[in-house]
């Protein structure tokens, strides 16, 4: 065994490797807490642009975000968690939900829009990708390395 607990010794190779019984846990809560503050994130930079109707934007975005995110950001973020549970360094768990979501959106986006060009699909995605980010860093306390 090497002196670091989240590591195990692999003696034939000389390699350390995962201790594969260290896992992330977390529970509905931390679902909740980080899909309403992807939410909140996302519908706070779109209504940011629109001046004096900004309020007004904002709510209209959380009503319309909370369809859309159930239906796509709610799954993705609990599979990714689920998909990352052996991995212990939550910093990883970011980037990996910072890349997904921003790889997914501009995906989606790019098939949806009616426009040939595919970089205007670009600033919305990373938009999108770094709340889901910020969504996950937001439960960095609620779950369990066990």
């Amino acid at each position: 065994m090497t002196g670091d607990p989240t590591m195990t010794s692999d003696d034939d190779a000389g390699r350390r490797t995962p201790d594969p019984r260290r896992r992330v846990t977390f529970g509905l809560g931390a679902v909740a807490v980080g899909f309403l503050v992807g939410l909140a994130t996302l519908a706070l930079a779109f209504a940011l642009s629109w001046g004096p109707a900004a309020p007004g934007v904002f709510l209209l975005a959380l009503a319309y975000g909370l369809g859309v995110g159930t239906i796509t950001g709610l799954p993705l973020g609990v599979g990714l968690g689920l998909l990352l549970r052996p991995v212990a360094n939550q910093w990883v768990h970011v980037g990996v939900f910072f890349a997904a979501f921003t790889l997914v959106s501009f995906a989606v986006i790019t098939l949806l829009s009616p426009s040939r060009v595919l970089l205007e699909s670009l600033p919305i995605a990373l938009i999108i990708g770094g709340a889901g980010a910020l969504a996950r860093a937001s439960v960095w306390k609620l779950v369990r390395v066990q």
